[in-house]
C-alpha cells in the first residue's frame, strides 16, 4: 500500500488544486452553503480513516441529551440506501449504517438520522412532528454545503493532520490549512500521562488561530465487557484466550491496550464498515470468545445470534472538560 500511495504521487498536488479551489469557492460565497438558526455541532476530520467521531459524539449526546432533544445525523456509511431516514426498531446497518445504529442502541430518548445530504437532512428533521433542538452531526467537516454553528475538529495524537499529506501520498482529504475552519481542535487517544510539554510541542505543530480552542482527549475502556444485557468483568474474561475480531480503520489502540493487560488473543482483522459473512469465519475457533468493537457488535450479533460476543465499551475523557463542557453549553443555549 505504501509502495502504491509513492507511485501515485504526482497526483497529490492536482488533488491540492482540486480541493482548494472548491473550498475557495464556498469561501467566497460562489457555491451556496446553508446555515440553519437551530445548534448545529459538526464532529469530524481532515484524514480518512478513524480519529475517535463516534465516540465524540457519544460524549456530546451524553452531555446535552439530558437538557435538550437530540437528534443524530450522519451519512451512513456502508449503508444499501441514500435518501433520508430516521431510526427504527426494523432499522438493520443496511438500512443507516453501523455507527447510527449503535446510537440508536445505546441511546433511547434521542433521535439518530442519516442523509448524504446533510443540508436536505436537517431540513427533514425540522419538518417531523417534534423536531429537535440540537443537531450533532458526524463526519461532516468536508460537507461545505452546510455551514456549522459549531465546528469541531479531530486529529489522532499519533497522527496529526500537521505531519500528514494530502491523499493519496498521505491521509489527508483536503489540506492542513483546512483547519483554520474549525472552532474547537481536539487532539485525540493521548496517552493519559501526556504532560504540559507534549501538548505545547503539539500546540505549536499545530498552529491554530488565537480564536480556535485547543483540548486533548484520551480513551478509556470499561472494565466490564457486555454481552447482550449481561456484563462480565473484563479481568475474568482475559483469562482464557479469545479472539478479537475488528474492522476498524486502525485497531492499533485497543491491541495495544489488550497486550498491555496480557492478554492471549487471536487478532482477526477486517476493513473499516466491514460487512461480516459467515465465510469470515471459517477459520475462527468455535470454541473461543469473540471480543469486539461496539461499532462491529451490532453487525456480528445478527450473524451469530447463540454465539457470545462480547465487546468492550470506550469513553472519551477530555483534558480541561469543564471549559469544554461550558463552551458547547452555552453554544446551545445562546444559539
Amino acid at each position: 500500500m505504501k509502495l502504491l500511495r509513492k507511485l501515485l504521487f504526482f497526483i497529490t498536488p492536482l488533488y491540492y488544486l482540486i480541493t482548494v479551489a472548491r473550498n475557495t469557492l464556498y469561501d467566497i460565497s460562489f457555491f451556496k452553503s446553508t446555515k440553519f438558526q437551530i445548534p448545529t455541532i459538526g464532529v469530524g476530520n481532515l484524514a480518512v480513516g478513524g480519529t475517535g467521531k463516534s465516540p465524540m459524539v457519544e460524549y456530546l449526546i451524553n452531555l446535552l441529551s439530558q437538557r435538550y432533544s437530540i437528534a443524530t445525523l450522519s451519512r451512513g456509511y456502508g449503508r444499501n440506501t441514500k435518501s433520508f431516514t430516521i431510526a427504527s426498531e426494523k432499522s438493520t446497518h443496511l438500512d443507516i449504517g453501523d455507527e447510527p445504529l449503535q446510537f440508536y442502541n445505546k441511546y433511547e430518548n434521542i433521535i439518530v438520522s442519516v442523509d448524504n445530504d446533510r443540508v436536505n437532512g436537517i431540513s427533514k428533521l425540522l419538518q417531523i412532528d417534534k423536531p429537535p433542538r440540537v443537531i450533532l452531526l458526524d463526519d461532516c467537516f468536508q460537507h461545505r454545503k452546510l455551514t456549522l454553528g459549531l465546528s469541531i475538529l479531530l486529529t489522532d495524537f499519533s497522527n496529526l493532520f500537521s505531519s500528514d499529506y494530502l491523499l493519496p501520498l498521505g491521509n489527508l482529504r483536503e489540506p492542513a490549512s483546512s483547519s483554520k475552519r474549525a472552532d474547537i481542535v481536539i487532539v485525540t487517544k493521548c496517552p493519559t500521562d501526556i504532560g504540559e510539554i507534549r501538548k505545547n510541542k503539539i500546540k505549536n505543530k499545530l498552529n491554530l488561530k488565537l480564536s480556535q480552542k485547543l483540548f486533548f482527549s484520551s480513551i478509556e475502556y470499561s472494565k466490564s465487557l457486555i454481552f447482550k444485557n449481561k456484563q462480565v468483568s473484563f479481568i475474568d474474561f482475559i483469562k482464557n484466550k479469545f479472539v478479537l475480531v475488528t474492522g476498524l480503520a486502525s485497531s492499533k489502540h485497543i491491541v495495544d491496550y489488550l497486550s498491555e493487560n496480557n492478554c492471549d488473543f487471536e487478532h482477526k482483522k477486517f476493513n473499516d464498515h466491514h460487512d461480516y459473512t459467515l465465510q469470515d469465519f471459517e477459520k475462527i475457533n468455535p470454541l473461543l470468545n469473540i471480543l469486539t468493537t461496539e461499532k462491529d457488535y451490532v453487525k456480528l450479533i445478527k450473524i451469530f445470534p447463540k454465539r457470545e460476543i462480547y465487546y468492550l465499551p470506550i469513553s472519551v475523557n477530555i483534558d480541561t472538560n469543564k471549559l469544554f463542557d461550558k463552551i458547547i453549553l452555552d453554544y446551545c443555549n445562546i444559539s
